[in-house]
C-alpha cells in the first residue's frame, strides 16, 4: 500500500502534453512512476475505450464523473494496492499518475488520495482537436466538442481543490525552463537548475526536444475546419485567449 507524501495527478485533455510533463516528472529521483496511465492498471475505474468512446469520454462525461460525495465502498483502496505494485518505487515520497478521464474525478482524487497536488494543461482547441482527429479518425466536431467539455468539467472543478497548478502548453514549450521551474517549485521538489529544453523525447512514438507543435496541426486544418472548431469550442475558445483569426477563402 503506497503512502506518499504526496499524490500528484497530471490532467490535461488529449494531445495537450500530459504525457510530456509525467514523463518528465518520471525522472525526479524523489518521484515514482507508472509504466503507463493508472486508468489501465486498475479494475476500479470507468474506461472510455470499454464504452466505445476512445479519446471522447467528454461525451458522455457522466460515466466517467466522481466528486467527493460520490460513493467509494472502498474504490481507493483497491485502486491504490492495485497501483503500487506497478510503481517503479513506491516508497518514493512523491507518487505521480496521469490518466485524461481523471480530469473528471479531481475531486475525488483530491478527497480519497490526499494530500494531492494537481498540474493542469491547457492547449489550442484547434491543435488539440486536429492531434484528435488523426489519432482516431473521429469527426472534426466531436473533437472540438471533446476539447471544450472535458476542460469545462477540469477548470470547473480545479476551483474546488486547493493544490493546483494550470499550464499553458504553448508557454510550457516556449519557456521550458521557466515553466518547469514553477512546476517542480509547486510540488515541492524544485532544487535544480538543470536545462531542460535540449532534452529529446519518445512522444507517442516521435522523438523531439520540448517544441511547440501547433502550427504543424494549423497547417492541416482547412478555413472550414476552423470555423468548426471554433464553433464547437466557444465560449471557452475566447475566454481562454484561443482563438485566431480565420483566413479569408
Amino acid at each position: 500500500m503506497p503512502e506518499p507524501e504526496k499524490w500528484v495527478f497530471v490532467v490535461g485533455c488529449y494531445g495537450s502534453g500530459t504525457t510530456l510533463v509525467n514523463q518528465l516528472l518520471a525522472t525526479h529521483p524523489m518521484v515514482g512512476s507508472l509504466p503507463t496511465e493508472g486508468q489501465f492498471l486498475t479494475d476500479q475505474l470507468e474506461r472510455p475505450r470499454s464504452h466505445g468512446l476512445a479519446r471522447m469520454w467528454a461525451l458522455q462525461p457522466e460515466l466517467f464523473y466522481l466528486d467527493e460525495n460520490s460513493p467509494d465502498n472502498h474504490r481507493a483502496m483497491k485502486i491504490k494496492r492495485q497501483w503500487g505494485s506497478c510503481f517503479n518505487d513506491p516508497a518514493r515520497p512523491v507518487l505521480v499518475e496521469k490518466s485524461v478521464p481523471n480530469m473528471a474525478r479531481i475531486r475525488w482524487l483530491a478527497k480519497y488520495f490526499a494530500p494531492a497536488r494537481f498540474v493542469a494543461i491547457l492547449r489550442s482547441p484547434y491543435a488539440v482537436s486536429e492531434s484528435i482527429r488523426r489519432k482516431k479518425s473521429n469527426p472534426l466536431e466531436d473533437c472540438a466538442r471533446q476539447w471544450l467539455k472535458s476542460n469545462e468539467i477540469m477548470l470547473r472543478d480545479l476551483e474546488h481543490v486547493e493544490n493546483k497548478y494550470i499550464m499553458r502548453y504553448e508557454q510550457f514549450t516556449e519557456n521550458p525552463n521557466e515553466t518547469w521551474k514553477e512546476v517542480l517549485d509547486f510540488i515541492g521538489i524544485g532544487d535544480s537548475e538543470s536545462d531542460i529544453s535540449g532534452l529529446r523525447w519518445q512522444i507517442h512514438g516521435r522523438d523531439s526536444q520540448i517544441t511547440n507543435m501547433n502550427a504543424r496541426y494549423l497547417e492541416s486544418l482547412s478555413t472550414e475546419d476552423l470555423a468548426v472548431i471554433e464553433t464547437h469550442t466557444e465560449p471557452l475558445l475566447s475566454q481562454l485567449g484561443y482563438k485566431i483569426e480565420t483566413p479569408a477563402s
